[in-house]
């Protein structure tokens, strides 16, 4: 949207002040006097231009106040019309700022950010082709006769449509000629809009919704005495895979459209938002319904466009990861959750929030109801809902008496031993495709190749190897600037950094002992597993999933839409194919390796190793035929293993909750990680030192726990050493806001960064 500004004749009196919050990296807070031409402009919300120092600044208006004080210089001018903070969201940004330590210019910033506030909105004409509602087939056969590509172009419209015209010749292989051939002839119609890619994707003619089980009726029915209350309870799906609690939210989001009002439909993930968006649009856009889909990877001005037509009441459903929280709906009904277990709905950065708790706090301030779904829900939701504060709804079947998968373990402690007596001198430099695929999953693999059925092989790492290693001395290739070691990639040559993305080419000896050619790969990634399933199954089409293969633009959708037209008969990829994905083709679910994550220096790596492997085993055996799971691990005895096996997530969570109980560990307590990042390595370690003192000692009569200042499991990122100190307590808030006046602005004094996490989700980095 372009700028603009509203100037008021300089010389009118004022009537109230304005306290403007200016556009810093710390909240600074300055009142201004608020001219009268300008009264009925500015609201709480509103962008404006102020004096500051020699020059100019901007700000949002947080408080209007009564006129107290007319030395007060005049606020300058209102920008941009339209742009507008509004209220609800004002309000959620504040509760931000407090509970989660951060300053409430860094809320709205995550609210507002510049790609909305300063993008110029430039809507592109395109043209939507759809089939006319009716057309004679002789008459169609006449125009076409054995025009080969125009019959291709009409059976490909006929499944897809609408599809934009700018679009169709990549996606389809048929030149634009043909389509305006086809439109010349009358055989399509085309609709001249202003485009929005985020709005219009093509989709399928899919089947009408099928009948409701008993389950998926009662729980429905739930939903909807909850719906009607004035200030409806935050509700807990869990449903086992396959249990059909996508049809659930449909329905939910069916009774919401009834009445009037918005919803959003937040997803931990980008790779989640294909399926449910096409199956969201081939449900709802025939109702009338306008639906628009928010990440990352949408640019600046689709995310400006989107944003206001939100906010004027256009969006009916909306799709979106973390930051579609933040949209600003006139008339919220209600917010679904999916995957609400995820750690990706937690902000890395300032402000560091959950969005799956964040969310619940905005269905609470406008009241919406608020559904949390999943199958593996995350301790703290499960012991909510335990103890009332939610409401536990449960699908504990599959739709159509479908199976759950059965689940075989793997002992890859015993395939090693077999191993080194038939090969008693080793590896290699490439470890050989029979050692990273066990028997077992290989025999069951050429099985369901034979049938026809699909694969999904699951590891949780990308690239070729995670470490290099000399066979001599036992040197580890680090990463010059982080505590961890270079991850190896195949296909490209290098080493490369996942924290930092430092790259170096493989060196030619060692720079240790300087041996030649010693080096060994250890470790496996998806680009490993990818090249040994092509050797060992030569003619499987295989389509590899994970950050580097799908950083363009579509490029995720295209390979979802691929494998799930059966394309490709084998699935490699990392977590972005272990949720929410729906493919009744696949039968068979590979887990190559899970022990990395079972024995991470966290207290919650035992639940996200079970939810990953319950999630994962959930792709197989969602159709017609029996699923089947093989997990490969060297801990096969491990309890998250074993509940897993058994898919018993209320045995696994008693057994968790005790540990936490006794060790008053989340949910039995608030935690809060204070880290302290900088360089040299021995003033952060002095400075985290003194400040826990100053800490214990503000916190003192709070009752919190304090735990000594530590190195960081990870101690050096992207050049800087990082030491924390870790807090658990019962009133997060109280804390929050002793922190917030204790260490805001000291850092920059003390010449250290200080990173408050509320809630932390990785306690590695």
């Amino acid at each position: 949207m372009e700028q603009e500004f509203f100037f008021p004749p300089p010389s009118l009196p004022s009537l109230h002040i304005a306290r403007v919050l200016l556009d810093n990296k710390r909240d600074f807070l300055l009142d201004y006097a608020i001219p009268e031409a300008l009264e009925k402009e500015i609201v709480l919300g509103t962008h404006v231009r102020v004096p500051f120092k020699n020059g100019f600044g901007r700000g949002i208006v947080v408080d209007i106040l009564e006129k107290q004080n007319s030395t007060l210089k005049p606020l300058l001018c209102r920008e941009n019309k339209e742009l507008l903070v509004p209220q609800n969201i004002l309000k959620l940004c504040k509760w931000i700022a407090d509970y989660y330590c951060s300053p409430l210019i860094s809320a709205l910033q995550a609210a507002l950010p510049d790609s909305i506030s300063r993008a110029t909105i430039k809507p592109k004409e395109d043209l939507l082709l759809s089939l006319p509602a009716h057309l004679d087939p002789l008459y169609i056969q006449s125009k076409i006769k054995r025009a080969k590509k125009e019959k291709e172009a009409l059976d490909f419209l006929q499944k897809w449509q609408p599809a934009w015209l700018s679009e169709l010749p990549k996606k389809t292989g048929i030149s634009r000629n043909i389509w305006k051939n086809l439109l010349r002839k009358g055989l399509i119609v085309g609709l001249s809009q202003k485009k929005a890619e985020t709005y219009f994707p093509i989709v399928p003619n899919l089947s009408p919704p099928k009948c409701l089980t008993e389950e998926q009726s009662h729980a429905v029915h739930l939903i909807e005495e909850e719906m009607h209350k004035g200030l409806p309870q935050p509700i807990l799906l869990f449903g086992v895979t396959g249990s059909g609690k996508t049809e659930v939210y449909m329905r939910t989001i069916e009774k919401c459209l009834k009445q009037k009002k918005q919803v959003l439909l937040l997803v931990p993930e980008i790779s989640l938002t294909p399926q449910l968006l096409e199956r969201i649009k081939a449900r709802f856009t025939a109702q009338g319904a306008s639906i628009g889909c928010w990440h990352s990877r949408i640019s600046r001005s689709e995310k400006a466009t989107l944003w206001y037509d939100i906010l004027r009441g256009k969006i009916d459903i909306l799709v979106g990861t973390r930051s579609a929280l933040f949209a600003p709906f006139p008339s919220l009904g209600l917010i679904i959750v999916d995957e609400e277990h995820e750690s990706s709905f937690k902000q890395e950065e300032s402000p560091r929030y959950h969005g799956r708790d964040v969310a619940v706090m905005r269905a609470r301030l406008e009241g919406a109801l608020i559904i949390l779904g999943s199958a593996t829900p995350s301790l703290e939701s499960y012991y909510n809902a335990m103890s009332g504060k939610y409401k536990l709804i449960e699908l504990k079947r599959r739709v159509e008496e479908r199976k759950l998968p059965s689940v075989s373990i793997v002992d890859l402690r015993k395939r090693k031993r077999r191993l080194s007596q038939q090969e008693k001198k080793g590896t290699g430099f490439f470890l050989k495709p029979e050692e990273l695929v066990s028997d077992e999953l290989k025999e069951a693999i050429e099985k369901r190749l034979e049938r026809k059925e699909q694969i999904i092989l699951y590891i949780n790492h990308r690239g070729y190897s995670s470490s290099l290693q000399c066979s001599d001395c036992g040197y580890v290739l680090p990463c010059p600037n982080c505590s961890i070691s270079l991850s190896f990639h195949k296909n490209l040559g290098i080493l490369n950094c996942h924290l930092c993305n430092y790259s170096a080419s493989v060196p030619s000896f060692c720079p240790m002992c300087r041996a030649v050619g010693a080096f060994k790969f250890l470790g496996s990634g998806t680009e490993k597993v990818e090249e040994a399933i092509q050797q060992l199954f030569s003619s499987a089409r295989v389509l590899r999933m994970d950050s580097d293969t799908m950083k363009k633009k579509g490029a995720m959708e295209r390979a979802l839409r691929a494998f799930g037209e059966g394309q490709f008969d084998i699935l490699v990829g990392t977590q972005m194919v272990a949720k929410g994905l729906d493919f009744p083709h696949v039968s068979l679910v590979g887990i190559v390796s899970i022990d990395g994550l079972l024995h991470l220096p966290d207290f919650r790596a035992s639940e996200k190793s079970f939810q990953q492997l319950l999630q994962v085993s959930g792709r197989s055996g969602r159709g017609s035929v029996e699923g089947e799971v093989f997990v490969q691990t060297r801990t096969p005895y491990h309890p998250a293993i074993q509940f897993a096996r058994h898919h018993d997530y209320l045995g696994f969570v008693d057994q968790e909750l005790e540990f936490r109980k006794t060790l008053f560990y989340p949910p039995f307590c608030r935690a809060i990680l204070i880290r302290f990042i900088g360089n040299p390595e021995e003033k952060v370690k002095f400075m985290t030192e003194a400040f826990t003192k100053e800490i214990k000692d503000a916190l003192k009569d709070s009752n919190a726990l304090i735990s000594e200042p530590t190195q960081a499991p990870i101690a050096k990122i992207k050049g800087k050493y990082h030491y924390q100190l870790f807090i658990r307590c019962q009133k997060v808030m109280e804390i929050s806001q002793k922190l917030k006046k204790l260490i805001f602005g000291k850092d920059s004094e003390m010449g250290i960064n200080i990173r408050i996490d509320v809630d932390p989700q990785d306690l590695l980095k």
